[in-house]
């Protein structure tokens, strides 16, 4: 990023940053709404600018420059030079001081609030204008400007006669008392007590965000019947507005830090009137010292909150956000599509225990054995086709399938329990006194273990202390301990004994055979009578999807006959994220492939984008070959829904999200099972709003030799054809 990039995005995002917003044409109309009055306009811009200069100059963050976290509150005091002071050299004087101090404390305040997880908010705007205040206040040089007494004169001196007249006409517009004081409580957030700048900016909130416009209005109304219910002093208001602070914190604590909600709302009531509250009491302490208290009370109720939502154990339903997306609707929609679509996904991936397909025998809560603690558990045999689990005549171990078969480690961890030296039963017999037999116990994580056993006497290729990877050779099947027959008992755990009371736990991935028909399970459990396997993946499409970071793709598009190319790279970032990214879009793409799937996460940037077609399309791919086994999944509404429908969703998301995504992939030929050189894929994608279809995309893909050929998708008259030739 070169330097007037960054410093550009940092100015522009420093305005949206006012109200937890990071759109560039947001923070573009912000920054021309504040020159209505071009006093506080241009002092507003050129503190910005000297504080991003120091900013850099110092070598900060450039990340949380470019953020505009840094400056912010400096645009802020600058507005209050421009409001207060008149225009003479000293002038100047202050205003590149006020805007130093202010981008020190916004670094220091940074760096020491960090360690509580909690934000500094406008605290260095109060610091950094007090100072200024009570600084000028001892130089005679400083002289008050009368600016605001005369605005009639003003608008016609800033704008002329035909521009004046008409800002001026539009100032004599009559609204209600309660949308007067709104729109002026929101145009004194920028030091310009008037109605089009509240308009404007109460036009780009209800375009930026529906929940952060809602959340304003339900915050200033709270506090407003609160004080006039409490008989309260109505002139901070009615005069100098002063609802600005009702304003941020609703957005703040109903939108932004937090995960919008009903809860959240009930939240920001309460949050309302305790700033009413702090209102009259900071006023009434810190107005004896001549001091304004502007956000203060926002800043502080808001910092109180969120503290204190930290120190919980649970969160209640109210939900803090953990990645941040500078979008209510981002946060929450990304919020619900996570639970839902990783509800049963646990941290440890716990894997079939064995090669080949297996009958379940006895699952949880079994007939036999399965029963009260120890009733999360499986019993797992081969059978064949007339569910026999033995050759005839089957009166000894050897003559069961299952017997002398390998036993792997579900999951990487280590071998904290090992029993060995019993002996396995004649088959009917069963040794009650051992009745685990031979066992191992596999410590994946605290409180997470794993155990299998009846395992054949002897057979062990592993000992105590041993650090095993998922897949390793621990023994082989027996039948030793309470085991008429030979077969696998596997449960998992929460602590290393053998005798252990067993832990309800999903497995990641397998594939079920039943009926005739497979179908691929995700975090579930097997279910009795099931003959399942593991994923076994083909070398084809795992080569395919491999996006190997520092990898980067030409493409030649054909769109309804429009011809294109398109390039996109592979990167991780500071986090180990892995993500596809279009230089010509500046879109990205994140996606997981862990071996089984290849499934993409989340996607920021434009959403007519090749890239965004192909995040869709390939939103979840199963890395082998089983051609009626379908891949279902959830998809984002942001970015797939638009317009009106989108729009009126965005109000009532808190309470109810109404449209949903769906996708639904397989694979639909291959030239050769034992050595395939080409594999079709397709998937299907709906948008659907109650229980009727809205739009549909169709997604077909080629691979060849190890990489993807081309794929084609089609949504409703759009046909796009994309060919990988680099």
């Amino acid at each position: 990023m070169n330097k007037l990039t960054l410093y550009k995005e940092s100015i522009v995002n420093s305005y949206g940053q006012v109200f937890f917003s990071n759109h560039p044409w947001f923070g573009y109309l912000l920054l021309l709404a504040s020159f209505l009055n071009p006093f506080i306009g241009f002092s507003g811009l050129l503190a910005g600018i000297i504080s991003v200069l120091l900013a850099d100059w110092m070598g900060f963050n450039k990340e949380l420059l470019r953020s505009g976290l840094y400056t912010f509150n400096s645009i802020m005091v600058g507005f209050i030079v421009g409001a207060f002071f008149k225009f003479n050299i000293p002038f100047f004087g202050i205003l590149i001081l006020g805007a130093v101090f202010t981008t020190l404390i916004s670094v220091w305040l940074s760096a020491f609030f960090s360690a509580y997880f909690i934000p500094f908010l406008s605290i260095p705007f109060i610091l950094g204008v007090w100072t200024v205040l009570l600084g000028a206040g001892g130089f005679r040089a400083f002289e008050l400007s009368e600016r605001g007494i005369y605005t009639i004169n003003e608008l016609y001196s800033f704008w002329g006669e035909d521009i004046g007249a008409f800002l001026y006409n539009i100032s004599l517009i009559k609204f209600p008392l309660l949308i007067d004081v709104y729109l002026k409580s929101l145009g004194a957030i920028f030091f310009q007590y008037n109605l089009l700048v509240g308009g404007i900016i109460a036009i780009g909130l209800l375009m930026y965000s529906r929940i952060a416009f809602s959340l304003s209005i339900i915050g200033f109304l709270t506090g407003y019947y609160f004080c006039d219910l409490l008989q309260g002093n109505m002139s901070e208001l009615e005069y100098s507005y002063i609802g600005f602070n009702y304003i941020l914190s609703a957005i703040a604590l109903g939108g932004f830090f937090l995960i919008p909600s009903w809860r959240s709302y009930s939240l920001v009531i309460l949050a309302s009137m305790m700033i009413a509250l702090s209102i009259s009491a900071l006023g009434s302490f810190f107005y004896n010292f001549g001091l304004p208290i502007y956000s203060l009370p926002f800043s502080l109720i808001a910092m109180l909150f969120l503290y204190i939502l930290l120190q919980r154990q649970k969160d209640n339903g109210l939900v803090l956000v953990q990645h941040q997306l500078y979008s209510p609707e981002k946060n929450l929609y990304a919020h619900k599509h996570s639970l839902e679509r990783y509800k049963n996904d646990t941290y440890f991936h716990i894997h079939l225990p064995f090669f080949g397909e297996w009958f379940v025998s006895q699952a949880h809560d079994g007939k036999i054995t399965h029963k009260e603690d120890w009733k999360f558990a499986f019993d797992f045999v081969i059978a064949d086709d007339t569910q026999k689990t033995f050759r005839a005549p089957g009166d000894k171990t050897t003559d069961f399938y299952c017997f002398d078969l390998p036993v792997l480690a579900p999951a990487d961890g280590f071998v904290v329990t090992l029993e060995d030296g019993i002996h396995d039963n004649a088959i009917g017999d069963v040794n009650l006194d051992k009745n685990w037999g031979n066992a191992i116990v596999i410590k994946h994580g605290d409180f997470l273990y794993s155990k299998i056993t009846h395992i054949k006497e002897g057979s062990f290729k592993v000992k105590i202390g041993d650090h095993v990877k998922k897949g390793d050779l621990l023994a082989k099947c027996g039948n030793s301990g309470r085991s008429p027959e030979p077969h696998i008992h596997f449960q998992m755990q929460s602590t290393p004994y053998i005798g252990a009371k067993t832990l309800e736990y999903p497995l990641a991935y397998y594939i079920s055979k039943q009926n005739g028909k497979h179908q691929f399970h995700a975090f579930e459990y097997p279910e009795e009578g099931q003959t399942i396997f593991k994923v076994a993946p083909t070398n084809l499409i795992v080569e395919a999807m491999k996006f190997t970071p520092g990898k980067s793709f030409n493409l030649e598009v054909d769109e309804n006959g429009v011809k294109s190319r398109v390039h996109w790279e592979v990167f991780t970032n500071a986090l180990n994220q892995t993500y596809i990214y279009c230089k010509q879009t500046k879109s990205t793409a994140y996606f997981v492939n862990n071996g089984t799937l290849h499934y993409f996460t989340e996607f920021h940037g434009d959403s007519k984008s090749l890239l965004h077609h192909f995040f869709i399309g390939a939103h979840k791919v199963l890395l082998a070959y089983y051609p009626e086994v379908e891949v279902k999944d959830i998809l984002p509404i942001s970015g797939f829904y638009k317009g009106i429908s989108k729009f009126l969703q965005d109000f009532v998301a808190p309470f109810n999200i109404y449209l949903k995504a769906s996708y639904v992939s397989n694979f639909t030929d291959i030239d050769n099972e034992m050595d395939p050189k080409s594999i079709k894929f397709q998937s299907t994608s709906h948008a659907k709003i109650g229980l009727k279809t809205h739009s549909e995309v169709l997604f077909d893909m080629q691979l060849k030799e190890g990489s993807i050929h081309e794929f084609n998708i089609k949504k409703g008259e759009q046909c796009i054809q994309a060919k990988f030739i680099s």
